[in-house]
């Protein structure tokens, strides 16, 4: 008897918490790639973006929920440093226009920032620090969005850094919608 009470207890104080903390546990997920990716994604702004990024690597067939946000992070971070290496390359030409060159510098300074950003997401998240991955995702979405209107806003374009600079900002705010579904 003093069993079936201290597990009542216990499935009460977890209930009470639960209920205090005013949030339900993280939903539970018997799908595994391609199945739980089309689920993770359903909120996405580009849902078929977002699976088709998910599912892209190897590892998301049988991936988990956790396993799919640390591809989602991972998959971010790289189309950020493949980004920046465009963007140095692209200021290594000679005669670029002026109005493109600042674009540029400040493209560059803003993906250097989304890099550190976005590999300090992946960290937090092997610690399941979620709250510090919404944080670190946040401040790279803002990062892309400033490359963003650097490129709106001046003579200077560069088509392909726009199109490279949507998909960052698919990309984390992807991440950053899984992120949210994983938080406890």
């Amino acid at each position: 008897m003093k069993m079936a009470g201290r597990i009542f207890l216990l499935f009460l104080s977890v209930y009470v918490t639960v209920a205090i903390a005013g949030k339900a546990p993280p939903p539970t997920f018997t799908e595994k790639g391609k199945a739980l990716a089309e689920k993770l994604c359903e909120k996405s702004e580009d849902k078929a973006f977002c699976v088709a990024s998910l599912t892209s690597r190897p590892e998301a067939a049988t991936a988990t929920a956790p396993k799919l946000g640390v591809i989602a992070l991972s998959i971010a971070s790289s189309n950020a440093s493949d980004t920046s290496f465009y963007i140095k390359a692209k200021l290594k030409q000679k005669n670029l226009e002026p109005a493109l060159e600042d674009t540029l510098d400040d493209c560059s300074k803003n993906y250097l920032d989304a890099v550190a950003q976005l590999d300090d997401s992946l960290a937090a998240l092997m610690q399941n620090s979620f709250i510090d991955v919404d944080i670190w995702l946040n401040t790279a979405i803002s990062d892309g969005e400033a490359c963003e209107n650097a490129l709106n806003d001046r003579a200077g374009n560069d088509a392909e850094l726009a199109r490279r600079n949507t998909n960052l900002l698919k990309l984390c705010k992807d991440a950053l919608l899984i992120n949210t579904i994983l938080t406890p």
